[in-house]
């Protein structure tokens, strides 16, 4: 069996006008315009903020040693692991995303691999599902990563009122959130 993926721009839509193809773009929100209308897969899952990543990158800069940072992990085998090194100008209230790793189907060690030279002395963040226990070796995932290098924090990360969703961190990180480049 032979596969072809065609991918087609809205500029190729020659059946609209300028004017609709952009009242067409100006429909969607920014966030989700490069993949409506150029065809570019870009928001798959995970994807937490509906914010277009063009207007929250910025150059690499280095990172001063007084910021204070943190590496923030999600568990995850079918849906990626993934993991960020988060710096954060006090100064400036701006945190910025430093490096980021996701591999699907991969064990501690190799994770661990990724992430460590980011700075072995950068604390850990990670979710309440840390707790959860290997089915194969009947050991926590937290404790797992902690035993192959991670320094990872001694609890599982809260909000400070409390809570684990995503959604009360939602809109203080957008107005406080950069990627560098």
């Amino acid at each position: 069996m032979t596969k072809h993926i065609t991918r087609m721009e809205i500029d190729d839509a020659e059946h609209y006008t300028p004017e609709q193809r952009q009242a067409i773009i100006d429909s969607y929100p920014e966030h989700e315009r490069e993949a409506r209308t150029k065809g570019i897969p870009s928001l798959g899952s995970g994807r937490v903020f509906p914010i277009a990543e063009d207007a929250i990158l910025c150059e690499p800069i280095p990172i001063p040693k007084h910021w204070h940072q943190i590496i923030g992990i999600d568990f995850g085998w079918e849906h990626p692991f993934a993991a960020t090194r988060n710096a954060w100008d006090k100064d400036n209230d701006v945190f910025y995303v430093v490096a980021s790793y996701r591999e699907a189907k991969a064990t501690p060690p190799i994770h661990v691999a990724a992430v460590k030279p980011w700075g072995d002395w950068i604390p850990c963040a990670w979710p309440h599902d840390g707790l959860q226990h290997d089915k194969g070796s009947g050991n926590e995932l937290a404790k797992q990563y902690k035993t192959h290098g991670l320094k990872m924090l001694d609890e599982h990360a809260t909000h400070a009122a409390g809570g684990i969703g995503i959604e009360a961190a939602s809109p203080r990180c957008l107005s406080a959130c950069r990627r560098v480049a």
